[in-house]
């Protein structure tokens, strides 16, 4: 146990902890709190309850557990970025490193990171109406943050294009970074990175390109 954390928030924490693992895994749909307290090695069945009241109390928990990382490893260069913006001295480029970085700092910076990944990533494909409007509220501010940013340098497209191709530039991200690890079985053969890094500027290369081709 770390050291001045209680026995609830770890028990919580422990709880959160095995839901991202078998969310990454099965999905919101098919996991349940008897499959989470069992991964959690949790004798009391009633703990979920409760810390999380119920399955989507628990969700919404795991969201903005991973959400709070990631503001964390993002916010600082995020923030750089928004005041730099304000004299026009912000490049498209630095916008998309600075929001795919964000993914490898969670990947490399955590053991539970890749599956946090992919439970953002199953709760963005698979969640229903309920879960994506907990997404809205949390991942969508920094997605927001990010539109904001990019509207003014790409003024050659319609409102409508803009969103189409920032909320494609987004999905596509999300889930390059949740599958990478399958990438040594695409159907092309082998196309596994030698790093994270190498992956960010894939996907930093790609969101510019999309962005920026002609309307």
């Amino acid at each position: 146990m770390e050291p001045n954390v209680s026995v609830s928030e770890y028990a919580k924490r422990n709880l959160i902890l095995a839901a991202i693992r078998l969310l990454a895994d099965y999905g919101v749909d098919s996991v349940s709190l008897r499959m989470i307290n069992r991964e959690a090695g949790s004798k009391n069945n009633s703990a979920l309850h409760y810390h999380f009241g119920n399955k989507l109390g628990l969700v919404a928990a795991v969201d903005e557990f991973i959400q709070q990382h990631f503001d964390a490893v993002r916010e600082p260069a995020l923030a750089d970025l928004e005041a730099r913006a304000t004299g026009g001295d912000v490049t498209l480029r630095e916008i998309m490193e600075v929001f795919t970085q964000a993914y490898v700092g969670i990947v490399e910076g955590y053991d539970w990171g890749y599956a946090a990944v992919r439970t953002l990533a199953r709760m963005e494909f698979d969640g229903d109406e309920v879960v994506h409007e907990l997404l809205s509220k949390s991942a969508g501010v920094s997605v927001q943050r990010f539109a904001k940013l990019k509207r003014p340098l790409l003024s050659h497209l319609s409102p409508r294009q803009f969103k189409m191709r920032h909320n494609f530039v987004v999905n596509a991200t999300i889930r390059g970074f949740a599958d990478y690890r399958n990438l040594n079985q695409s159907y092309f053969g082998d196309l596994s990175v030698k790093n994270l890094r190498e992956l960010a500027r894939f996907y930093t290369d790609m969101g510019v390109a999309v962005l920026t081709a002609p309307a």
